[in-house]
């Protein structure tokens, strides 16, 4: 069978039509697919209450530097404003394990509003 997307109700049509008595190999059949995918549309009713799974709570690409980290740049900024960039990567470094160039930084202070 071919990777395809299939809508919600033909996936509620599915299930409704397993649950009025039809065979499992006649819905595959009418409906073209497959087995497996009905009763992975079961299972997925029976834990979530509904045929599609929930949309994924992380997305995109995960952020350098995490919440602490820039909890600790504002507090440093906030007593010493004249700090450089590169004390900032070796700050980071030595207290966070986290390796950044001094360009990415500048970027990441850029869109915390730090600068």
């Amino acid at each position: 069978m071919v990777n395809r997307r299939i809508s919600s109700d033909m996936k509620e049509c599915a299930l409704k039509l397993w649950e009025a008595g039809w065979d499992c190999s006649d819905i595959c059949y009418a409906l073209g697919v497959s087995q497996a995918s009905l009763y992975r549309w079961a299972q997925l009713f029976m834990e979530l209450g509904t045929v599609t799974k929930p949309p994924a709570t992380l997305r995109g690409r995960p952020r350098m530097l995490g919440l602490a980290a820039i909890s600790a740049m504002k507090e440093i900024f906030n007593h010493h404003p004249d700090t450089y960039l590169d004390e900032l990567v070796w700050f980071l470094a030595v207290h966070h394990d986290i390796v950044i160039t001094t360009s990415s930084l500048h970027d990441n202070l850029i869109r915390a509003g730090l600068t």
